[in-house]
């Protein structure tokens, strides 16, 4: 009986633990926008090294609120919160510090005339 006290003792640390949740981690990055997905919430950036967390790379972050994405485009530069929580990252607080460069649109071309 006393084995059985011991193991559910154990059990009962164990499940304890591991139902700790990991606090937030919060890091400020610069970036430039590569894509925005809409639809599934997400933007891909290609930002600098992150000190503490991960070098510099282009990857695709959850944003948590998804009404900013309204008004992102390729190639704006950014600065923004990364929430990391359980190996999951998200972005916050995104600022668009330049605009894209506007495309230029070149006037259709003429075919050439035949004789």
């Amino acid at each position: 009986m006393r084995g059985l006290l011991i193991v559910a003792g154990l059990a009962a640390i164990w499940l304890g633990a591991g139902c700790q949740s990991v606090p937030e981690k919060r890091y400020p990055i610069q970036a430039e926008v590569i894509s925005v997905d809409e639809p599934r919430g997400l933007i891909t950036v290609k930002h600098g090294e992150i000190p503490g967390l991960m070098p510099a790379m282009t990857m695709s972050y959850m944003v948590a609120d998804p009404l900013e994405l309204h008004t992102l485009a390729a190639g704006d530069k950014i600065s923004a919160e990364l929430v990391v929580s359980e190996s999951k990252g998200r972005l916050e607080k995104i600022v668009v510090v330049k605009k894209a460069a506007p495309l230029e649109v070149l006037p259709p071309t003429q075919p050439a005339k035949t004789q």
